[in-house]
């Protein structure tokens, strides 16, 4: 146990915090723009959720994203509409690259804490999770060409930062809301009462990983979390999560350390540590396992190619 950074015993009276840590933008301007590809950002991307909106753009390649419970197969030009709350992942095709760019935004951008007739009729349903989005909006789709030009507006806006794009970027975002909604793009969300609340329970205990991922965990605290035994926890997360638990936090902890060895000069074995890893043998095994290449040459090409990109 001691390699996966699992332990037995007790909880020690901890309280779990189901708070998401990332911060996507500010609290005045709560937008964040994300340019991914893979391999070079990820091969896979772990099973989590947010509280804001995503919309993105695939650029190129291919890739398959699993949107609550469901697996898509997304390919250039493909939209793709991560509603509130919606669990997802992603995970790469064999032998295909992907490029992408995404916007992740709060509807309280939009004025979803003002009551008035556009927040109670198409924002709050959709915060809320009574409305959901389609997760995939493919070319062909009736819209899709309305919906992508606005987004590629929107992208240039948005990085771009003239004078006024706060007001232009709050405009497009009203705008594809009002596309999503002209073309038949949003839905009651039905799921059953067993699916709901598995999804609930399945967040909380990614919540509680997340936020202690740096410590020891065991199965026994996880399961507590969900009131489940440790048999029942360990086949309920593998059936909804698509992989063991020990996989997730070895996947979560491995991602949260390649982001160290890039924006900071901590050494290997300090980020191991830092990070929930106990052996530094296994934590560079784990790591060649997720990214190919050992943590130093992670590091070295990572600079490198963001140096690159500064000259350019």
């Amino acid at each position: 146990m001691e390699r996966t950074g699992l332990k037995t015993g007790s909880t020690g009276g901890r309280m779990p915090d189901y708070k998401e840590k990332t911060n996507h933008g500010d609290a005045l301007m709560p937008v964040r723009y994300y340019h991914c590809s893979v391999p070079n950002s990820y091969r896979n991307l772990s099973l989590h959720w947010h509280e804001e909106m995503e919309i993105t753009l695939i650029r190129s390649g291919a890739i398959y994203y699993d949107i609550d419970f469901e697996t898509f197969s997304v390919e250039e030009g493909d939209l793709l509409l991560i509603s509130p709350h919606m669990l997802h992942s992603a995970h790469e095709m064999p032998g295909k690259d992907m490029v992408s760019d995404s916007l992740v935004f709060h509807l309280d951008f939009l004025g979803y804490q003002v009551p008035d007739a556009c927040t109670l009729k198409f924002l709050n349903p959709v915060q809320s999770g009574k409305l959901r989005f389609l997760p995939v909006v493919k070319p062909g789709t009736a819209g899709y060409e309305e919906m992508k030009a606005c987004f590629v507006l929107l992208l240039k806006c948005f990085n771009e930062k003239q004078y006024g794009y706060e007001l232009y970027t709050k405009e497009l975002l009203m705008r594809i809301f009002r596309l999503l909604y002209q073309y038949g793009c949003a839905a009651k969300h039905e799921g059953s009462n067993g699916e709901s609340g598995a999804e609930e329970k399945l967040k909380e205990v990614l919540s509680y990983i997340q936020s202690n991922y740096r410590e020891t965990l065991s199965i026994e605290e996880l399961a507590s979390v969900c009131h489940f035994s440790q048999t029942h926890f360990m086949n309920f997360f593998k059936r909804y999560a698509g992989m063991t638990c020990i996989e997730y936090i070895n996947h979560y902890r491995i991602t949260r350390a390649a982001a160290d060895l890039v924006e900071t000069e901590r050494q290997v074995m300090d980020i191991a540590l830092e990070n929930g890893f106990r052996n530094i043998s296994y934590f560079n095994k784990v790591f060649k396992e997720r990214f190919g290449v050992t943590p130093g040459s992670y590091r070295k090409n990572s600079l490198e190619n963001l140096s690159l990109s500064c000259k350019m």
